[in-house]
């Protein structure tokens, strides 16, 4: 076997430090593990032996739902024989194994495994090496975690996953259940690329820190315990990146938490704001300023619409005749459940371009009639205000200030 086959391990652990790139502790201290300088805290609720029991693959536990199947069904019956082989191997912290094909393979297996076992956070990263001893190439990983911290970790974050699942309601359909994930994550977990665990679901739902990755994660996890079919895909932002993909009436939407989470600036001036300008939709938007990667497999064209955020809240706006009539649906809609911001979608550049430079001032007089019909509905004091914060998409947000608050 040539030397030159290892190639392909560098450049997965160069491109899992460029994931990592993109952008409380207040559970009881029965059960600390400690790592590298942080701990992890747990309600050490389930036995010692039931932490071992949750995979035949793994030393640690794994719970129920914290796997995402699409890349492995796209692999041939003797890649997938590999992939569940490695599974394992990785399940118990195995430090090497021989090479049995080209690195190139076991880098597309490992991302794979990276993106649909969402319970394995405990690999630092992989190189292979030649073994005089056995006389071939050999894998050879390192590990961030132990398996009684993957346990922990995991234990932890289902925990919190079944809180936020116990919410959901018996009325809710599956898009108004991916609304309460996305707006749950927007809301309660902020970003960071300091923090060890910022790239998995205990990241995110536990610590309440997470990157793109962790997002994604947590995301795909709670999809599957509300039985919504789902995917992570990877791609480029200027950095590489990690969002997710859902299926919904037979069509697939793109879903980047991350992005509709606002940045600093708007955040300091809007804290409460919820975007969704990434909230189910096409290829075609994603693509606006995502380049989708076709490795470790090609995912899924999403071309449909209807469950898109402004065709489903009816807030995409045709033509001038609907501007206001949609802008006071709109807002209405958003104060009977509570959210500050609402968000229309103009269907051209032209369109928005007219609005916004010629119907302002009536929109703004508008205000005040919106906000005496709130009062009157909804017995609440509200201040309204716009924001053209993602105008270059077409898009305005209104923000929405309870003044009884």
């Amino acid at each position: 076997m040539r030397k030159g086959s290892c190639t392909a391990a560098a450049v997965f652990t160069a491109a899992c430090m460029l994931l990592c790139g993109c952008r409380g502790k207040n559970v009881p201290d029965t059960y600390r593990v400690y790592s590298d300088g942080t701990y992890i805290e747990v309600d050490n609720s389930y036995s010692p032996s039931t932490k071992k029991s949750g995979s035949e693959n793994a030393d640690f536990y794994v719970p129920e739902g914290m796997t995402t199947y699409y890349y492995r069904d796209t692999l041939d019956e003797s890649e997938k024989e590999l992939y569940d082989k490695l599974l394992k191997d990785l399940g118990t912290l195995k430090e090497s194994v021989p090479l049995e094909v080209g690195s190139d393979v076991y880098s597309k297996l490992l991302y794979m495994i990276r993106f649909e076992q969402l319970s394995y956070t405990q690999v630092a990263n992989w190189e292979c090496e030649y073994n005089i001893d056995i006389r071939n190439f050999e894998i050879k990983f390192t590990y961030r975690f132990s398996a009684d911290e993957v346990s922990s970790m995991n234990i932890a974050a289902e925990k919190a996953a079944k809180e936020i699942i116990s919410q959901l309601t018996p009325e809710m359909d599956d898009y108004e259940k991916l609304k309460y994930f996305h707006d749950y994550l927007v809301k309660n977990c902020g970003t960071s690329t300091a923090d060890p665990y910022s790239d998995t679901i205990y990241g995110a739902l536990v610590r309440k820190e997470a990157r793109c990755e962790g997002y994604a994660k947590a995301f795909s996890y709670l999809c599957n315990l509300a039985g919504i079919e789902n995917m992570i895909v990877t791609g480029y932002t200027g950095v590489a990146h990690m969002w997710n993909m859902v299926k919904l009436g037979g069509n697939w939407y793109h879903v980047d938490v991350t992005w509709d989470n606002p940045d600093d600036k708007l955040h300091d001036e809007y804290p409460d704001i919820i975007l969704y300008q990434y909230f189910m939709v096409t290829d075609s938007v994603i693509e606006n300023n995502h380049a989708i990667s076709v490795f470790p497999a090609e995912p899924p064209k999403a071309n449909g619409k209807t469950e898109n955020y402004f065709v489903r809240e009816g807030t995409d706006v045709d033509n001038e005749d609907e501007f206001l009539f949609v802008s006071e649906n709109a807002i209405m809609s958003a104060v009977s459940r509570g959210e500050q911001s609402a968000m229309i979608k103009f269907e051209t550049n032209d369109l928005f371009i007219s609005i916004t430079t010629d119907m302002m001032d009536p929109i703004n007089r508008l205000f005040d009639p919106i906000a005496s019909q709130i009062k009157s509905v909804y017995g609440k004091d509200i201040k309204l205000s716009w924001t053209d914060y993602y105008g270059q998409y077409r898009i305005l947000t209104y923000i929405i200030e309870y003044e009884d608050e």
